[in-house]
């Protein structure tokens, strides 16, 4: 709001958080043109419909409508598991009829018609291991155990802003549904999918970690070095899912050697090594999308083991928007629709949510732009905790610290030791006593220091978008751009006050008396790749200028000599400075004088006014 009362204001900042955040823009002029609608995928064009499929209780089930098409249908399946991570081991082909239980996973099935037609598909179904789950029963959890399940899914390049794009629908159900906490402040620490994902998974970086490059001879399995949190989760009594939508593509296998052992409970690599080569585009399973098996699976997970088993999820889609900026948009109500399901079943009321993104897109023209090179850096990440838990003495403190760490500067490495958290929970005292910065890896339960800063959180300072002030009153040039953004001030305030002109006497720019821009470091603007085929070297050549900032500006006006501070955007490619009338603050009193009465203020309260610069009232 526009503050009329004297206060005392220090311009310097130096109270202010030390990690300013870019606010981007969601149609921001330099990126808007990558973004366009795609129609939905329209997978059973041209298609009969799945002759058979498993139902919501696990059993294999012929449809009526193949039935139907085809008279008496006979099927036989042939179950496959993993051997590693890049042989299957194929049972020998058994018949099975209607209402069959399915024994494993995942199976190729055959059905022949009546009509001598032929059918061949695969099956994917969670079928709960109940020796496993009797076997964790016996565990005992920690004494300091937070009771909550973990359910953590991701899409693979997608920046908070691009999530808010093209899953809108999703978007705005987490956080009105699940009161989702998404943070402005996660901040990616290194190129790619597994520099996302090594840190939330083991605490450390890949350089930190023993080789496991397989192009090397001496390279290890990473499940033999990696301490990846599953394990600690399996050995507190968690049945375990890890689930990605690609083989070729994988996190631990594309660049390097892989698991020797099967890392997880239930493993979803080891279907799509038989998908891939039964279909040629994994958008379409047969006549469904695929993301909506993917759901589906993930979805029976949650639901077929029972209420008492503690259960940690971690799904992770890149089909839809590894390769495609636009295309995830045909699985938003899908995925509004899943979340919706899950809620609703109870299936989540137990659960740490996590719904998220590794980083923005990569692709060259879009990383050449600034908004770009924010963008990438700044994915999509939001957490919620159950309303019972968060409302509970347990959590309420927990839940208070993760809201006030929605601004605060985060990273993977912090991610790591939320989960953590769920397994050693902790004491009061700890939820109230500050983050220290000597710790790279800081629980969102807990305070983060607003102090904190890229250095002390681990990123390097190219992949750092935290924004730095500088004086804009160092150059000619500088200067004149905020006088002209100053103008601009001016006359949006004039603009609103126009109808109560018997009220406020209209204003006039008399002085500049200060004015400082937020700006990125130069490594960032310079980064244009990596020099080396891990990612590891940045290439710091590119010459990406700032196309847009937000300047603070400090003006004195006529009549009164009133003293101003203001915060606008500056957008250069499209020469426009956009005013938010939230921003600005009248520093000085205005004594006896008259000109405006300052109690109808709150017309200013919600306005954001962009204004073309160069017209005849800011020349």
């Amino acid at each position: 709001m526009w503050k009329s009362a004297t206060r005392s204001h220090n311009f310097s900042r130096k109270f202010e958080q030390a990690c300013r955040i870019p606010k981007l823009n969601i149609n921001g002029s330099e990126v808007i043109g990558f973004f366009h609608h795609v129609d939905m995928l329209d997978c059973a064009k041209n298609k009969e419909k799945e002759w058979a499929y498993v139902d919501e209780k696990g059993l294999f089930t012929i449809s009526s409508d193949a039935i139907k098409h085809h008279g008496d249908i006979k099927c036989i399946v042939a179950y496959f598991e993993r051997v590693n991570d890049n042989e299957l081991k194929i049972d020998h082909q058994i018949p099975i009829t209607s209402g069959s239980p399915m024994i494993k996973d995942y199976a190729i099935v055959e059905c022949f018609g009546d009509d001598r037609e032929k059918w061949k598909h695969l099956l994917w179904t969670i079928v709960p291991d109940r020796k496993k789950e009797e076997d964790l029963s016996y565990i005992k959890k920690p004494s300091d155990w937070s009771g909550l399940d973990v359910y953590f899914i991701g899409f693979d390049s997608l920046s908070q802003m691009s999530f808010r794009r093209k899953l809108p629908k999703t978007v705005k159900y987490i956080e009105e549904e699940f009161d989702a906490v998404v943070l402005d402040g996660y901040n990616i620490v290194g190129d790619g999918t597994p520099q996302a994902f090594i840190p939330i998974l083991t605490g450390r970086t890949e350089e930190e970690l023993p080789l496991t490059r397989k192009r090397f001879a001496e390279a290890s399995y990473v499940d033999e070095v990696y301490p990846f949190i599953w394990k600690n989760f399996s050995e507190a009594g968690y049945i375990t899912l890890y689930a990605e939508d690609s083989a070729k593509l994988g996190k631990f296998t594309y660049r390097l050697k892989g698991f020797k052992h099967q890392p997880t409970d239930h493993y979803v690599r080891t279907f799509f090594q038989r998908a891939e080569d039964m279909f040629s585009n994994l958008q379409c399973l047969g006549s469904v999308p695929m993301h909506k098996e993917w759901f589906r699976y993930t979805d029976e997970f949650m639901e077929r083991y029972g209420y008492n088993t503690s259960k940690f999820l971690l799904a992770f889609h890149s089909v839809l928007s590894h390769d495609d900026v636009n295309l995830v948009e045909v699985a938003d109500e899908d995925t509004m629709l899943n979340l919706k399901k899950l809620k609703e079943s109870g299936a989540l009321d137990n659960a740490l949510v996590i719904v998220m993104a590794d980083h923005g897109h990569r692709f060259a023209k879009f990383r050449a732009t600034h908004q770009g090179q924010l963008e990438e850096r700044l994915p999509f990440f939001s957490l919620s905790l159950p309303k019972k838990f968060r409302e509970s003495s347990r959590g309420r403190t927990a839940w208070k610290n993760l809201k006030a760490n929605k601004a605060r500067l985060v990273t993977p490495f912090d991610i790591h030791a939320t989960l953590l958290d769920i397994l050693h929970w902790p004491t009061e005292l700890e939820l109230n006593t500050m983050g220290d910065v000597k710790f790279r890896s800081l629980s969102l339960f807990k305070p983060i220091p607003p102090s904190r800063t890229c250095e002390e959180a681990g990123i390097e300072m190219h992949w750092c978008t935290c924004l730095n002030w500088e004086s804009a009153m160092d150059d000619r040039e500088q200067i004149n751009i905020s006088t002209i953004l100053s103008k601009a001030v001016v006359q949006t305030i004039n603009s609103h006050t126009k109808s109560q002109r018997h009220l406020c006497a209209p204003l006039k720019l008399v002085k500049l008396e200060g004015a400082w821009r937020l700006v990125p470091h130069e490594n960032l603007l310079k980064y244009k790749d990596t020099k080396d085929e891990d990612g590891f070297v940045p290439n710091l050549v590119a010459k990406t200028k700032a196309a847009f900032a937000h300047y603070q500006l400090r003006f004195v006006t006529k009549p009164g000599n009133a003293l101003y501070e203001a915060t606008v955007q500056y957008d250069m490619l499209e020469n426009t400075v956009t005013v938010d009338m939230t921003s600005i603050s009248h520093v000085n009193r205005y004594g006896d004088l008259s000109h405006c009465v300052m109690n109808i203020n709150y017309f200013f309260s919600t306005f954001v006014v962009t204004i073309l610069i160069g017209g005849p009232a800011l020349a």
